[in-house]
């Protein structure tokens, strides 16, 4: 099992603890509480972001990359996500358009693919939700 499998794992239960103890789900709050303590970790890694501090910025960036995993395990919980998988499949779909397996290729069609995968998310949204 890699790392990020057992973050993965480690957030799940994490998530499911709070799901079966009621007293801590009022703390909990759903995602709403991690969209706002990633804004807050994320400030928090801006601030350590200097030279020679790399042991407090990846301290902090473990945070944000923590509770940007919360956050998806929380809209998971909540239903309005699928899964963690779809997210970063889609996320990986987005961006191999953009920017080449090379890394190359977005100084010149960034724009209009961007447009494209824009309408094309709409029609997915629209066929989805029938709106």
């Amino acid at each position: 099992m890699d790392i990020y499998q057992k973050l993965e794992q480690l957030s799940e239960k994490r998530v499911t603890y709070f799901l079966e103890n009621l007293d801590s789900l009022v703390w909990y709050g759903w995602s709403k509480k991690y969209f706002e303590e990633l804004v807050q970790e994320i400030r928090e890694a801006k601030d350590e972001h200097r030279e020679n501090n790399s042991v407090y910025l990846e301290d902090e960036l473990w945070d944000v990359f923590w509770d940007y995993l919360m956050l998806l395990q929380a809209l998971k919980a909540e239903w309005k996500i699928t899964s963690i998988d779809a997210v970063l499949q889609r996320s990986y779909n987005k961006f191999i358009e953009r920017v080449w397996p090379d890394g190359s290729g977005w100084e010149w069609n960034w724009d209009e693919i961007k447009a494209g995968q824009k309408l094309r998310r709409k029609k997915e949204h629209e066929e989805k939700y029938w709106k």
